[in-house]
């Protein structure tokens, strides 16, 4: 199948946290992108950020290495000025808490911006704004109560800046929906008009959402019906998925990700006719296979075709409840997948099926992955210390070595 690269007709990269931080480039995503304009992909630089133009963003990509003309930059911004103009506010009022970009797009297409304490506007567009104040604050919201529709280019509650995540556009735009109760239209990701904006530039039908946040790239791409990588070089990291309420379909250190060839983690329940691919799979992992076919109903597995739905399995996990709480154990990925994610994302699927069930405890034992499993936030435990009935467990008093390490996690 190739790469990720080859397998999709485009590939719409997010750009705070996943190419950049701030003004200083990601160091995976600048060696990776030549490679990537050389595989032939076509490529959407799509962001939340508001605050630069297209031709800006662009220049900043050519400053940092990055090849980018204007055309492959789709800022927040400007799907609304598309989309406002598609609904016919074209000569209509705005009053903008945002910087030049949503500004520009926003005139672009025939809105008049007011500025200072105005009386009446027909719309109030939030966006990220490094000079909000007060005044500003007050205006928006005063002018919400008078009717003005509100609009805001994202709700991302953070930006991932070089020294720790600032308050994103989100944060300001909470201010004033906390002060008049409005409901937003919202157009960056997750909500719609991004995506869409993006597949009618393009005119992709399968393209794949690369990203480094859970609540806006991959919850959006999942909401579009299209793949995506989540990239740990930003706001999110392994740690979240065990928490998220979509989970991506591939996961990668950074930009490079997309250059190799990790199976889809299309996750289903395990089937009778599994047994024999997760046994193969247990064993060569040095795990236990004994017990299998008694655990299907608490298993899922990943297949390795892309389909999902038949073929040898790759990856697999169990979680085994007990009363009111799990255990998590048989994780396994086949050889060949191994150090691609998969092994994170087989703990995330088993972990989102106790969420499911409403348990509020998830304990294991491992021999050899501890580091691994902190990663995704379990922590080290005494074995006295574990919940009664997963410590008189079969799993815990028979199946497993006494130098076992017990890690728990909290839902």
């Amino acid at each position: 199948m190739g790469s990720l690269v080859d397998r999709y007709d485009a590939l719409f990269i997010d750009l705070d946290g996943v190419v950049y931080r701030g003004d200083r480039p990601v160091a995976g995503a600048v060696k990776a992108l030549p490679e990537v304009r050389g595989r032939g992909a076509r490529i959407l630089f799509l962001t939340n950020n508001s605050s630069r133009t297209p031709e800006d963003v662009a220049g900043k990509l050519e400053g940092l290495g990055i090849a980018a003309r204007p055309e492959e930059v789709l800022t927040s911004g400007v799907a609304m000025a598309s989309m406002l103009g598609r609904e016919g506010w074209r000569g209509r009022t705005a009053f903008v808490i945002g910087e030049r970009g949503i500004r520009e797009a926003l005139e672009h297409v025939g809105i008049r911006i007011l500025d200072g304490e105005a009386g009446r506007a027909d719309l109030v567009v939030v966006g990220w704004d490094r000079s909000v104040d007060y005044p500003k604050l007050r205006t928006a919201a005063l002018l919400v109560q008078r009717g003005a529709r509100l609009v805001a280019t994202n709700a991302d509650a953070s930006y991932p800046a070089p020294d720790g995540l600032w308050p994103g556009a989100g944060a300001i735009l909470a201010a004033v929906t906390t002060t008049t109760g409005a409901t937003p239209t919202v157009v960056g990701k997750p909500a719609r008009p991004l995506f869409e904006e993006a597949a009618e530039l393009t005119g992709a039908t399968h393209p794949l959402m690369i990203g480094d946040r859970l609540d806006t790239d991959v919850s959006g791409a999942y909401g579009a019906g299209w793949d995506s990588l989540l990239v740990f070089t930003g706001a999110s990291q392994p740690s979240d998925l065990l928490r998220a309420e979509h989970v991506p379909t591939y996961v990668g250190d950074d930009l490079s990700a997309v250059l190799r060839d990790p199976p889809p983690a299309r996750f289903r329940p395990a089937g009778p006719t599994d047994v024999p691919d997760i046994r193969a799979l247990l064993e060569s992992a040095g795990l236990s296979a004994a017990g299998v076919e008694r655990r299907l109903d608490q298993t899922v597995v990943c297949p390795g075709r892309a389909e999902g739905a038949d073929g040898e399995v790759v990856a697999t996990a169990c979680l085994q409840q007990i009363e009111e709480f799990g255990i998590l154990r048989s994780v396994a990925v086949h050889e060949d997948h191994r150090g691609l994610g998969l092994g994170i994302l087989a703990v995330a699927a088993a972990v989102v099926t106790a969420r499911d069930r409403g348990l509020s405890h998830v304990s294991l034992f491992t021999e050899r992955a501890a580091g691994f499993f902190e990663k995704l936030g379990f922590r080290r435990s005494d074995r006295a210390d574990l919940p009664e009935p997963v410590r008189s467990s079969e799993h815990a008093a028979e199946e497993c070595a006494a130098s076992a390490t017990p890690m728990t996690l909290t839902l």
